[in-house]
């Protein structure tokens, strides 16, 4: 049985202070920017204020400043590939199809969070991780990482709530143009078979590039429910932490940055941390601040990226679940493209919990103008916290780690 008793560290009013500050006092937080670094020294200053014992270290990294810097080129050498296969020349059809279907898994990577060969080249900025690692108060046997990113987006055309539904088929759409343009054009011989579709899919490619370029020009988002909401949740659970350690379980707090461009900041952590906590169960807290709480079955916004939560972490909410039905958690497939993808690639124990809207079955606001604190639901940031602080307890208690199959 999970002890649901609360400490009363657990106070909405006070995680929305946090949102606050994130989102109004800091505002918009590109990755990359002073905003963002503002927002880490935020988070380092709160983790103090709370207890100045636990070990506090800043990660810091660098990193490129949006998504379209995958996206765009992609796209724009599937279309350029394509159309170099209209052609009667047996050679070049079979260089141009083999090309689009190689050019098709390097897309499909991208919308896995993948880093692509050219990124190296590309220029970078500064960008960091506060990571915060909370002893229990006896010996430590299990771990647990609560992972939420520090940086907001930018308002974009293509999750816009009358078009994000048709989001694995506007941007997502690259993968399937790229492999099925690319056998055609393998197949099409010197009759140039399905010549026009061929050359509407290097259009189509085309326009892909332009709109991811076009995606990231809008106005910065404030980000108070992504992902301040998320951070607010980590700092309430640390309040709750302080108040009443756990008694065999570490709780590692990562605050990671420059998520929205291409989860850098996950990806560092996961490379300098994932040997040494490789048995602990890893929860994403992201868009926790409007709608209903659920954990995410399956994400992704491409049509094959599809990635899915650790069959051990599933386990463990749905104990939570169980163990507190008040707080109406279910399991459920989002349009969402985060760091789980990262965790999961490293076959770590990872999933994420995040807010839904009821209606659309979509994240509120997400990456929109309108994500402001106006739009954040006290009592459901509250109920995340109390998730997050359950899922800790519900590892501490048990009797295995992983937990048993039912």
């Amino acid at each position: 049985m999970v002890d649901r008793s609360l400490p009363e560290g657990l106070i909405a009013d006070q995680a929305m202070e946090h949102v606050r500050h994130l989102s109004v006092v800091i505002g918009p937080r590109h990755p990359t920017s002073r905003a963002e670094r503002e927002a880490a020294a935020y988070v380092h200053q709160a983790i103090r204020r709370i207890d100045g014992r636990w070990e506090l270290t800043n990660q810091p990294f660098r990193s490129v400043g949006g998504f379209r810097f995958r996206i765009a080129p992609l796209a724009m050498l599937v279309g350029l590939s394509l159309w170099s296969g209209l052609t009667r020349s047996r050679r070049r059809q079979f260089a141009a199809g083999v090309t689009s279907v190689g050019l098709s898994v390097l897309a499909r990577d991208a919308f896995l969070l993948r880093p692509a060969v050219w990124e190296s080249w590309l220029k970078r900025g500064e960008s960091e991780n506060v990571i915060v690692r909370i002893p229990p108060r006896g010996k430590i046997r299990r771990r647990v990482v609560f992972v939420a990113h520090l940086d907001s987006g930018v308002h974009r055309l293509t999750t816009d709530p009358r078009l994000v539904r048709h989001l694995p088929r506007t941007l997502g759409g690259v993968t399937l143009l790229a492999l099925v343009g690319g056998v055609l054009t393998l197949l099409a011989g010197r009759n140039q078979r399905w010549r026009t579709v061929r050359t509407l899919s290097g259009g189509l490619a085309m326009g892909g590039a332009a709109l991811a370029v076009i995606d990231e020009l809008g106005p910065d988002s404030q980000g108070a429910n992504g992902n301040a909401s998320g951070v607010a949740a980590l700092l309430g659970l640390a309040e709750a932490l302080h108040q009443r350690p756990l008694e065999n379980t570490e709780i590692v707090l990562a605050f990671t940055g420059a998520a929205t461009a291409m989860g850098t900041g996950a990806d560092s952590l996961a490379t300098h941390y994932a040997a040494e906590w490789k048995d602990a169960l890893w929860v994403v807290v992201n868009s926790v601040g409007t709608g209903e709480l659920c954990w995410a079955t399956r994400h992704g916004i491409s049509p094959y990226a599809h990635y899915y939560p650790h069959p051990d972490a599933l386990r463990v909410i749905e104990r939570v679940a169980n163990a507190r039905p008040d707080l109406g958690l279910m399991g459920k497939e989002m349009l969402s493209l985060d760091e789980v993808s990262i965790l999961r690639d490293r076959d770590l124990r990872a999933l994420a919990l995040m807010g839904y809207d009821r209606v659309s079955g979509l994240i509120p606001n997400w990456r929109q103008d309108g994500d402001t604190i106006h739009a954040v639901d006290p009592a459901m940031l509250e109920r995340a916290v109390e998730t997050i602080w359950t899922t800790a307890r519900v590892i501490d208690q048990a009797a295995d780690w992983p937990l048993a199959r039912a």
